[in-house]
């Protein structure tokens, strides 16, 4: 995001009011075409900020928040087109933040639209009705410095362009969590060599991504809560779980012939064993029972690793050190489900083992 960006003041805004709210804010999420039938993907538009709520049971919430301190475009007109946007992209609701307040009517007239229009008072006045204090400087998210920091962690790692777009921009907005959770998989396991534990920003990197990555398992473990019953047996329940992850069965069909075709042509049994199995398939299946036992702290889970990247590539503050405390002594699941999704992403991306332990360390020095 470019630093002299006249609406930064605005996302910051936007931001903060994610946080008061309780909302996982994504930060410049861009909107690429429908259609993928180019070498390399075409973006339409982004959207300044995008709030995540867990309403409950791993059903999500998303709120677009559009930033225009100019006001080209007339307020009902800015309105109409996030409304088109929000019907694009799957969202429920959104705020405009204008430079120069609306007339009344078309603040009304928007809102039949789910599209709320606000000048920046306006939306300030709006943010103190849920907390006072709600434009400070509360956490790590809660600065845009910080977030350009921990962004550029990506931009100086070439290798990681493709992780970051799976998980900045489709991930927040999957409607096909499974889909998306493999590929961004794949993206790791191909880059794999590239990360080193001594680095920080290598670190910041893992954490985002098991961050976004949790946010798509809240998704999946709403699905899985409707596979999975106390009486079924285990075998059952792992056949289910293996068609789902693989997109049903006609994919998982498809990849088995693969593995045959592969097997006739003399492929190496390693990598014949890859393509016939889900990625450290033993840890997912334990794994998934902890998605299963308690959706919302898995949601909360991505609040905690975004606090923990950008903490690692930014000056350490006491105060938003000791609010990540008091949420881990009051919470024991969250080091439980972090630890637990580190040690499944190392083992199924074959990701360095000094890396897992430096992840974990940190976080149970929180617990």
């Amino acid at each position: 995001m470019a630093k002299f960006d006249k609406d930064r003041h605005q996302k910051q805004l936007a931001l903060r009011y994610c946080l008061a709210q309780g909302y996982l804010p994504c930060l410049e999420v861009v909107v690429n075409t429908a259609s993928d039938l180019t070498s390399k993907p075409e973006v339409l538009t982004d959207i300044d900020v995008l709030g995540i709520e867990n309403i409950a049971d791993g059903t999500l919430r998303r709120i677009v928040f559009d930033c225009k301190s100019s006001n080209k475009l007339g307020a009902i007109s800015r309105a109409f087109w996030a409304s088109g946007l929000m019907k694009y992209t799957g969202a429920d609701g959104a705020f405009v933040i204008l430079g120069k307040p609306a007339v009344f009517n078309h603040r009304i007239s928007a809102l039949k639209v789910d599209v709320d229009l606000h000048d920046e008072r306006s939306f300030e006045e709006l943010g103190r009705t849920i907390a006072q204090d709600f434009n400070t400087d509360s956490c790590y998210q809660a600065s845009i410095e910080r977030w350009d920091v921990a962004h550029a962690a990506f931009a100086k790692s070439k290798w990681a362009e493709d992780i970051f777009a799976l998980c900045h921009y489709t991930a927040p907005l999957s409607l096909k969590p499974e889909q998306t959770f493999r590929k961004i998989l794949a993206a790791i396991r191909k880059n794999r060599g590239d990360f080193d534990p001594e680095k920080d920003d290598h670190v910041a990197i893992v954490f985002d991504i098991i961050s976004y990555m949790f946010i798509l398992w809240a998704r999946m473990g709403r699905d899985l809560r409707r596979i999975y019953s106390p009486t079924m047996r285990r075998e059952n329940f792992e056949d289910a779980l293996r068609l789902y992850v693989w997109g049903g069965h006609e994919s998982y069909a498809i990849r088995q012939a693969i593995l045959e075709n592969s097997l006739r042509a003399g492929m190496a049994g390693n990598a014949a064993g890859d393509l016939q199995e889900f990625p450290a398939w033993k840890r997912f299946v334990s794994f998934v029972g902890l998605v299963i036992s308690s959706p919302d702290d898995i949601f909360r889970c991505a609040e905690m690793c975004r606090e923990f990247s950008i903490r690692q590539v930014s000056p350490h503050n006491a105060d938003f050190d000791e609010k990540i405390k008091k949420r881990f002594k009051t919470n024991n699941r969250l080091a439980q489900f972090i630890t637990a999704a580190t040690s499944y992403v190392t083992e199924a991306c074959r990701l360095p083992t000094d890396l897992e332990k430096k992840i974990n360390d940190q976080v149970l020095t929180f617990s």
